[in-house]
């Protein structure tokens, strides 16, 4: 697994103090499958598992794309509720699912502080959910279904990209997650509004996904 990983010197934005943490090669990701509501399981290393980087000095945790530059009240706020109260502890090396899961569960707290977007937040429910696939169903459908109540919100409220997707993308997204969870009606509604979008042309494989699981949630919904 190693060798799939290297290490990367972080500065941290919240206590400026330099630490090492794992990414991945990417090149050398072997793809398994890809799931219908954008989940990609990969042979051998989960790139799930180091999409956080925690700062072992005062507890950070974002994604990469939000390790960013901090406000004076940012940092004073996050030493208040996070640093304080912060057992030093290192995720920079090889991550166990325990540990992976945890990483998220910081980033929420962090984001959730920061009053980060709505789009960022529900796709870190996003990812705890894939993350729990195949070990928790339970949880797996607490964390989906808190990322589609709140991508729902975001696409009424947010400019795109959200999560990183653009409109296309999210509208497919969350007619998959509707129909998940039995909700038929809405992923139809969902699904269309992707398939009618001005773009949908330049967006082909999603077009295809979106066609295949309109006619699925509609087999579904008759029966």
């Amino acid at each position: 697994m190693k060798d799939s990983l290297y290490e990367k010197k972080v500065n941290c934005p919240s206590c400026k103090s330099i630490f090492t943490t794992q990414k991945v090669r990417t090149r050398r990701l072997k793809v398994l499958e890809r799931q219908p509501d954008f989940y990609v399981k990969y042979e051998g290393v989960d790139p799930l598992y180091y999409q956080v980087w925690i700062c072992p000095n005062c507890g950070f945790s974002a994604t990469e794309s939000e390790y960013t530059d901090l406000r004076r009240d940012e940092r004073d706020l996050l030493y208040e509720k996070i640093s304080k109260k912060w057992m030093q502890r290192d995720f920079g090396n090889v991550r166990t699912f325990e540990e992976a899961e945890e990483s998220f569960k910081l980033a929420l707290i962090t984001a959730q502080l920061l009053k980060k977007s709505r789009g960022y937040i529900g796709s870190i429910f996003l990812k705890l959910g894939w993350l729990n696939r195949g070990k928790s169903e339970e949880k797996e459908n607490e964390y989906l279904k808190s990322a589609l109540d709140i991508l729902e919100e975001a696409y009424q409220e947010e400019y795109f990209p959200i999560a990183g997707l653009n409109e296309v993308a999210l509208s497919y997204l969350i007619g998959e997650l509707h129909r998940r969870f039995g909700n038929t009606k809405e992923a139809i509604h969902w699904y269309a509004k992707a398939l009618d979008h001005p773009e949908i042309k330049n967006n082909r494989q999603i077009q295809i996904r979106a066609r295949d699981q309109w006619s699925l949630a509609r087999e579904e919904r008759n029966q």
